[in-house]
């Protein structure tokens, strides 16, 4: 059964979910700023257990719940950029949906939230009345299912968790990189890939294993770089003409790359960097910036603008509440095909 189900089923509002009839609006509505106090409650609440908000969903007085269809879900991109926006450091989450009695429902999950506390970083006015709704420091937290703004005590008891807290994840910082590669072969086929970097902003050296899981789209395809070279060699054997080239049912994603472990299924790309000569496949020196994780070795296969997303997925023996998780989206640039070639 879906976590969210069993959330509906199961469970009644608390610190560490929430429900509600109809999404937040974006916008010009009285309500707007309403999902900005919400994250920060979810986020600054001291457990690390994961949170959610889910979308159509009401609880009634007597704890039963009514269901109410998302027709047209609101996209992930739109509440992430209005919530960054407005609430320092970064929250980590994800907006999904899924099919329940027959309804399209919604959710928010909010988790490794770490970074503790999550305040407001400007003043934000109401877009109806213009009149100011929050103040550049504020922040609220949950207390069971009811939210106060953080005063002293609660401020105080957030600084004492973060320095008890031994866990390193608020060291690493990821950053999607898209581009050309650097393979002649392969760029002038005016292809992409996409990567990552990984950041160490600390100043002691960190041990990591690295895995990225791709969701897989029919406007799309992956492959190896390695496999397309070999598809390259076999289509000049042939010397074909195709305008389009390497077509996108010829790639049967062979790896050979020793530093990389590709796994995949029906609906996911995964991966993984190999460990070869240690117990992990990276170590990142302080205060350093390790480029390109997978070497440059994943390649898009488009012939138009595509969105991509994607889970970073890092393990350390240094992070003591688990892995360390943050969803990426890519979307590439449209792509000119070149006839010549």
């Amino acid at each position: 059964m879906h976590k969210v189900i069993e959330i509906i089923k199961y469970e009644s509002e608390s610190h560490k979910a929430d429900f509600k009839k109809i999404e937040y609006p974006l916008g010009k509505d009285i309500k707007k700023n309403e999902i900005l106090k919400d994250f920060s409650a979810f986020a600054n609440h001291l457990s690390d257990e994961e949170k959610y908000i889910i979308i159509g969903i009401k609880e009634n007085a007597d704890k039963s719940k009514s269901v109410f269809s998302v027709d047209t879900p609101t996209d992930e991109s739109k509440y992430r950029q209005f919530i960054n926006e407005n609430i320092e450091p970064e929250i980590n989450f994800e907006y999904e949906t899924i099919s329940y009695q027959d309804a399209i429902i919604c959710f928010f999950r909010l988790s490794q939230n770490f970074n503790r506390p999550y305040l407001f970083k400007k003043d934000v006015k109401n877009p109806i009345t213009d009149k100011p709704e929050f103040k550049y420091g504020d922040g609220y937290i949950k207390t069971g299912s009811s939210t106060k703004k953080i005063g002293r005590k609660e401020l105080d008891d957030i600084i004492e968790n973060k320095n008890n807290s031994t866990n390193r994840q608020e060291d690493i910082n990821i950053l999607k990189i898209f581009g050309s590669p650097s393979n002649i072969e392969i760029s002038k086929w005016e292809l992409s890939f996409l990567d990552i970097k990984i950041e160490n902003r600390s100043n002691k050296s960190i041990d990591l294993d690295v895995e990225i899981v791709i969701k897989k789209s029919d406007s799309f395809a992956l492959i190896l770089e390695e496999e397309l070279l070999r598809e390259i060699k076999r289509q000049e054997s042939k010397k074909t003409n195709s305008v389009y080239f390497p077509p996108i049912a010829s790639a049967n994603f062979i790896m050979n790359n020793l530093h990389l472990n590709k796994e995949e299924n029906e609906t996911e790309f995964i991966v993984q960097r190999n460990p070869l000569k240690s117990k992990f496949a990276l170590t990142l020196a302080q205060n350093s910036i390790s480029e390109n994780i997978f070497q440059e070795a994943i390649i898009v296969l488009d012939k138009q603008s595509s969105i991509i997303d994607a889970k970073v997925i890092i393990r350390s023996d240094d992070f003591t509440k688990g892995a360390l998780t943050k969803n990426i989206r890519y979307i590439t640039p449209e792509r000119t095909v070149n006839s010549s070639k």
